[in-house]
């Protein structure tokens, strides 16, 4: 017989399970930025080169990595993929962070949102991973490790949007920054597991998924 859990059980199993992660994966904040741009649709084997490249180039000294030509980020940046994009996505999150984050910083979680939504190549999954691991603000990242678990534990038929599922899970969200960013890091990190620890668990979240 299958056993229903809410989203704090969830948390509380993987928790458990897995250990504290202590994410985001990095030695500076300059890295930190770095690596949720240079992430995006690869892994980490691929990022980690990219990112060796940058270490050794710049050691992540935010004026020596604005002041690279575009064609030297490039280069540096090859192995992760997207490169041509990634070298603008990576210099606009850098200058927002030289130039405005501590502005940002006093604005609510949904303008703030607004604002990093609003840089180039800065999405959902980023703009979320960003209000947790940089502003610590309390939010839920709807990845495809979360889709996939969520998916496989019943919490919906549907496969739905980012948006949508996002929106489910924060309906009822009383998650401290801390524990967010933990529960975050346990779904991505059970997720390359691929295990089946929960084939005998129902999801239940906070409302239906509209």
């Amino acid at each position: 017989m299958s056993k229903i859990i809410n989203i704090r059980e969830l948390f509380e199993i993987l928790n458990h399970e897995l250990g504290l992660q202590k994410w985001w994966p990095a030695d500076s904040t300059e890295e930190m930025l770095t690596g949720m741009v240079l992430i995006q649709n690869t892994n980490w084997k691929n990022a980690d080169r990219s990112l060796d490249n940058l270490r050794a180039k710049t050691n992540f000294e935010l004026n020596k990595m604005l002041a690279l030509s575009q064609d030297e980020l490039k280069e540096l940046i090859q192995p992760s993929g997207f490169f041509n994009n990634k070298s603008i996505y990576l210099r606009s999150l850098l200058t927002a962070y030289r130039d405005d984050f501590d502005d940002w910083e006093k604005l609510s979680t949904h303008d703030l949102r607004k604002k990093l939504t609003g840089l180039k190549g800065i999405g959902n999954e980023t703009a979320d991973v960003l209000l947790l691991y940089y502003f610590h603000r309390s939010t839920f990242v709807a990845d495809n490790y979360a889709m996939r678990l969520f998916g496989n534990m019943q919490a919906f038929t549907k496969k739905p949007t980012y948006m949508k599922l996002k929106n489910a899970v924060e309906f009822d969200f009383d998650f401290t920054p801390e524990e967010a960013g933990e529960f975050h890091a346990c779904i991505d990190e059970f997720g390359k597991l691929k295990s089946d620890f929960f084939d005998d668990y129902i999801l239940k979240l906070p409302t239906t998924i509209k």
